[in-house]
């Protein structure tokens, strides 16, 4: 992250007693310290655990600061807005992040922003000492986020949260491996870092759909790894055939299954195609229907 506009990366870091530090890259690639940040002609100082994450907030073109925090209470998330320019952050007193008409706090809370469900405005992640995720979707504009609810973020259905003991959840999210959906790093106060990889909207791990009166269709994995696996069930003898498109429109693959009766199970290989999210078409009798498959390896 480019934090005075120079080409170069730095580093912004956080801290046990609560400021916020800031590392100048150099044209060699060694880092020097600026030392504190500071917001209204002091250093920045959130009490302790101090938690920063940089972007730009009010889409001004300078980049802002959110810190997380320690306070056992839930402190809220403060916002320390940019009032300099992209080569010198200047930045005033704190506001407080809102869910509503409530500030968002979490104990020891750690913020994370990214477009999550591809809206394209900013989403807040924040992890908490208890060990949850919490996801709070913004529903306000470029430039000016807004967030109304939150939930925790679930693993196989459930709200994650690590084990007693283990907690002060971190999270990073970015598309591990790049398939284009993304997912999520979590680290914890112990010593574990865990990835978690993302589903595309819609994709369930078994998918069983009746695609018309008599006749069902069940995938047996989804995501798809090496093989498309499913089962297709009709109570009369239909013609079946099913195909596979990519989201831009191309015919992937094709597959005439001939008149089918009673269940029978089929298996293709798709190990030659990319990572991705396909469009899996299933034609019965001429009747069409289709549902989401992601290959992911």
């Amino acid at each position: 992250m480019d934090f005075n506009n120079d080409g170069l990366d730095d580093i912004i870091v956080g801290e046990r007693y609560g400021c916020v530090y800031f590392f100048r890259r150099l044209g060699d690639g060694t880092l020097t310290s600026e030392g504190k940040i500071q917001a209204g002609g002091v250093d920045l100082n959130v009490g302790t655990n101090s938690a920063p994450f940089v972007f730009d907030w009010d889409n001004d073109g300078l980049l802002d600061l959110i810190v997380g925090r320690e306070s056992t209470s839930g402190g809220s998330l403060r916002l320390y807005l940019n009032q300099g320019t992209p080569e010198n952050a200047v930045f005033s007193s704190f506001t407080p992040v809102m869910k509503g008409s409530s500030p968002v706090a979490y104990p020891r809370s750690i913020p994370h922003m990214e477009d999550m469900n591809g809206d394209g405005l900013l989403d807040l992640l924040v992890g908490e000492d208890y060990g949850h995720t919490y996801y709070l979707e913004n529903s306000g504009s470029t430039g000016a986020p807004v967030f109304t609810s939150s939930a925790a973020i679930t693993v196989n259905g459930s709200p994650f949260a690590w084990p007693t003991g283990q907690t002060d959840c971190t999270v990073y999210v970015n598309d591990w491996n790049e398939d284009g959906v993304l997912d999520i790093i979590q680290g914890h106060y112990v010593k574990s870092v865990w990835l978690f990889l993302g589903n595309d909207v819609g994709i369930e791990d078994f998918n069983t759909q009746e695609v018309r009166a008599g006749v069902s269709i069940t995938l047996q994995t989804n995501p798809v790894r090496s093989s498309l696996e499913y089962s297709v069930s009709t109570e009369q003898p239909v013609p079946v055939s099913v195909s596979l498109w990519g989201l831009d429109g191309r015919l992937i693959r094709q597959w005439d299954l001939g008149t089918l009766q009673g269940a029978s199970d089929h298996l293709h290989t798709v190990s030659d195609l990319p990572n991705g999210v396909y469009a899996m078409l299933v034609s019965i009798d001429g009747e069409i229907s289709s549902r989401q498959v992601a290959i992911i390896r």
